[in-house]
């Protein structure tokens, strides 16, 4: 920087050769200081989602880059654990309602818990509690429950893969990782208590093309 400020241009007896340099050399300095440094974008590791307003996603806009932003970590998840990358994704959108946050409900599920998988119990961030509709004999009946809540999104997403893998309730389900739809019939046995709770995760699957995230075995 020192060599900068020093330098004084002597104007009066610049060429028209120089003056093209000086130019050529001005011109190539901007489009250096505008460009920046070319390093890789950050990957989107996941604390914020997309910005979103309290609708959550509605715009094909909205939906194409929340889908992405799960995709990421549901990636991740499927090479750690195999499970299908769609089905998370697919998940996390029932559950969430597309990332909802228009009720005290939604917002405290999604912003104090940040809890995207519907997962009950205690998290790492302790648990809050949530009024939420459970089928009990074929009815759906509202009740208080505990959510797990979490530090950062990336733990929900961990959380839940380590849920599926260890727990003996989806210990079924692991032969069926190489199939979205057979793996999420099985989980839903246990995991919800509402009967359509697979074909709903499913038909997300279809309409958005999810397997597209899948990874190959």
């Amino acid at each position: 920087m020192s060599s900068i400020t020093k330098y004084r241009p002597r104007w009066r007896r610049k060429s028209p050769v120089a003056a093209l340099c000086f130019s050529l050399l001005v011109a190539a300095i901007g489009v250096s200081c505008e460009s920046g440094p070319r390093h890789a974008a950050p990957a989107p590791v996941g604390d914020p989602p997309p910005a979103l307003g309290p609708g959550g996603a509605q715009t094909s806009e909205e939906q194409a880059a929340l889908i992405e932003w799960l995709a990421y970590h549901a990636s991740r998840e499927q090479m750690k654990s195999g499970i299908p990358a769609s089905v998370t994704i697919a998940q996390a959108i029932l559950e969430t309602g597309w990332l909802r946050a228009n009720t005290p409900t939604r917002r405290r599920m999604l912003y104090r818990a940040k809890n995207l998988f519907g997962i009950k119990g205690a998290g790492p961030a302790g648990h809050v509690e949530i009024e939420t509709h459970e089928y009990v004999g074929g009815r759906s009946v509202r009740i208080t429950a505990k959510f797990r809540a979490y530090d950062t999104y990336r733990e929900s997403f961990e959380d839940r893969t380590r849920l599926l893998m260890t727990s003996h309730y989806y210990s079924g389900a692991l032969k069926y990782r190489d199939n979205p739809r057979l793996y999420i019939r099985e989980v839903a046995k246990k995991y919800a208590t509402d009967p359509a709770y697979a074909e709903k995760v499913w038909s997300i699957v279809k309409r958005y093309d999810l397997t597209r995230f899948d990874s190959p075995e």
